[in-house]
């Protein structure tokens, strides 16, 4: 299934200059970037991390992309392990993204993507909950107090209000983050490199939508392709939600298995931030692509806020109530600001604010995924200036506060 506003948020970026893409060539390192070294000692003999680690740079093979691209037809994909340059995993992605145009028009038309169906059913449930509430003088029976159980259990919009303040002080968050990472004296925070297009790949890109555009029009080819305008693939997997698929780093399982293992509610931001740090050795690229595979594994799902995980992730909204989309409010934010860490000051927050603008176009407002949106963006920009300019080591003064979260719920409408 599709996410529309995915699909709608990539429409409209398509539409920006070639800034958004950041393509690495292969021969240099990009300026800020560090390919990154690993100490065996730091993984406390875990050797099927440190083999995972040793991965983290394995060059692969060139590969026929156009016979790839034939064979994908249009099928989902899944990396088994950490590989910056996959050209097999380009040419799958390639037909994937091929089928976009189609699921857009069909999205703006019907609206009928699996999020906003499970709201609308929701919507129904309370509703009819609060109906058979009063019809029965305020002395439900049993079978309405199980039916309003389950409206409490999956609160909808008309139990809260959204809130209109900043959840997040992003200062105070950038010192926690540099509380952290001086916590791990043995690691050097670095900003790795992402993952990109493979060479015969970036080669393809010059003709490729040209000749899948040929095939459309003589129907060797189902979908009318995708014009990618070499666009960065980082920028393609964080606007379809798919970087769990084709930018896995390894770590993934570690990270499921810590938050799993704490009190519902009680995983913060930095919670996450620390654990992937302690993973992947200081690798904050790494460390921020771990959160968002996580965070957003399967953000298709019309039931996403029922996933195990999320009931133990923080409300980090300034909602009335936990009542809104907590489980976009952490992807969207690790995602932006991953994109943020990589890319020139600007451009993050333009794609914070066109997500937004897909976001009011199918769903309405939502001035808290605003914040978000936007928050991330100023984040990741302004992490990546604590690294490359090494203020992260300088220690935090009396006067320095890391309690980010300015959660103040505003009053419900009645």
């Amino acid at each position: 299934m599709w996410n529309s506003k995915a699909i709608c948020t990539l429409f409209f970026c398509f539409s920006f200059s070639a800034a958004f893409s950041a393509p690495f060539d292969g021969t240099s390192v990009p300026n800020g970037v560090n390919l990154g070294t690993a100490s065996s000692a730091a993984f406390n003999g875990d050797e099927a991390l440190k083999r995972q680690y040793s991965k983290n740079l394995t060059p692969v093979p060139e590969i026929n992309i156009k016979e790839w691209i034939r064979r994908a037809n249009g099928e989902q994909y899944q990396q088994t392990q950490l590989l910056r340059i996959d050209a097999i995993a380009d040419a799958y992605l390639i037909r994937k993204l091929d089928q976009m145009p189609w699921k857009l028009v069909e999205a703006l038309l019907k609206g009928n993507y699996p999020q906003k169906e499970d709201e609308r059913k929701k919507e129904l449930n309370t509703l009819e909950a609060q109906q058979e509430l009063e019809a029965n003088s305020g002395k439900p029976d049993s079978a309405v107090v199980t039916n309003l159980q389950t409206v409490v259990d999956t609160p909808t919009k008309p139990h809260y209000t959204i809130g209109r303040t900043h959840p997040i002080n992003v200062e105070r968050l950038c010192n926690k983050f540099r509380e952290i990472m001086q916590s791990f004296p043995n690691y050097t925070p670095v900003i790795t490199m992402e993952h990109e297009w493979a060479p015969e790949t970036r080669r393809y890109l010059f003709y490729g939508f040209w000749q899948r555009f040929a095939h459309f029009l003589t129907g060797q080819q189902k979908d009318m392709p995708m014009p990618l305008f070499f666009r960065s693939k980082l920028f393609l997997l964080l606007g379809c939600g798919w970087t769990s698929r084709y930018a896995f780093t390894g770590y993934e399982k570690y990270l499921v298995k810590y938050i799993m293992s704490c009190p519902d509610r009680s995983v913060q931001i930095h919670d996450v931030f620390r654990e992937c740090y302690r993973l992947t050795l200081g690798d904050v690229y790494l460390t921020m692509l771990t959160a968002e595979n996580v965070l957003a594994g399967n953000p298709y799902r019309s039931d996403r806020d029922k996933d195990p995980l999320q009931r133990k992730l923080a409300y980090i909204r300034n909602d009335s109530a936990p009542s809104g989309d907590n489980y976009g409010a952490w992807y969207h934010f690790y995602g932006i600001a991953l994109y943020g860490l990589v890319r020139a000051p600007l451009i993050p927050s333009a794609v914070g604010e066109i997500e937004s603008f897909g976001s009011l176009f199918l769903e309405g407002p939502d001035k808290q995924e605003d914040y978000i949106n936007r928050l991330g963006a100023i984040f990741g920009t302004k992490l990546k200036m604590l690294i490359e300019s090494g203020n992260w080591k300088k220690p935090l003064s009396p006067t320095d506060r890391t309690d980010y979260m300015t959660l103040v719920p505003v009053p419900e409408k009645h």
